[in-house]
């Protein structure tokens, strides 16, 4: 029943991207029409890329923030909301959701991802895409230390252990898992976008990214190690962090591409 939920997620988020298309196309076709006398037209995809990615980058910032002080004070309304979560995700366990949930929790872990983002760099190197590699080894290396310093910092305790189904060491807040998956899912599917042809294949790989967050943060809730609260400031810091460095390459990048254009015009004309 578990994965069939999640199958349905992924399904109705490809869906509702694919839908989005036309609406994404018609916008952009409408502001390059606006911005056709512009001198400085060919800098506004950099200027709404910027906007886009600060919002996105500011408003997961902001939620992170917004718990953090709520667990710092000790809020007795996020401590409700927390074990009600926690109580809850202990009386629904049976077999087939423990087995699933145990997997997303392997996938999730530093492990895989580690071993994964390993591989992709080496692929990437390999293919002799270097600022790709690079990009990549920060983002993932970059938020693994964030995460480390943010765990020491707060120094929450776990749920209790006899609830626990898996043993988990260290502090629990932000959740690892969640705040790993999201910022490694999070630059596969930069790159995916880059290299993908058509919006359809784009909209798949957003939609698989966003189920495979859900899926491994729900996996520690439903484990009964960490708090509902820890693994949604980990998907708003990962987020925060893999939106800051996603932005910063792809602005320096396009603005690299613009210069070259604009100075091969010049040398043509």
């Amino acid at each position: 029943m578990v994965v069939l939920a999640f199958i349905l997620l992924f399904l109705f988020l490809w869906g509702a991207l694919i839908a989005m298309e036309p609406l994404v196309r018609g916008s952009l076709a409408r502001t390059a029409h606006l911005t056709a006398k512009f001198r400085y037209r060919d800098y506004l995809p950099v200027l709404v890329l910027v906007i886009a990615g600060g919002f996105v980058a500011v408003y997961a910032g902001d939620s992170f923030v917004d718990l953090a002080e709520l667990v710092h004070s000790k809020s007795p309304v996020l401590q409700v909301i927390d074990r009600q979560w926690h109580d809850w995700a202990v009386s629904e366990r049976y077999t087939g959701a423990t087995t699933f949930f145990a997997v997303m929790s392997v996938i999730g872990g530093p492990v895989c991802l580690g071993v994964l983002t390993g591989l992709v760099a080496a692929w990437l190197v390999i293919k002799r895409r270097f600022r790709w590699a690079i990009y990549v080894l920060v983002t993932a290396g970059g938020g693994a230390l964030l995460l480390t310093e943010l765990k020491l910092y707060f120094e929450r305790a776990r749920p209790v252990l006899a609830e626990q189904l898996r043993r988990a060491h260290g502090y629990s807040f932000p959740s690892g898992h969640a705040m790993g998956s999201t910022v490694v899912a999070g630059a596969l599917t930069y790159l995916a976008m880059r290299v993908l042809p058509t919006w359809r294949q784009k909209a798949a790989a957003i939609a698989f990214a966003i189920t495979f967050v859900i899926s491994v943060a729900a996996s520690r809730v439903y484990l009964g190690v960490h708090w509902l609260s820890d693994i949604a400031a980990g998907i708003a810091g990962g987020l925060l962090w893999v939106m800051t460095t996603t932005l910063g390459y792809e602005t320096s990048r396009r603005i690299r591409l613009i210069r070259a254009l604009r100075a091969r015009r010049e040398r043509l004309g």
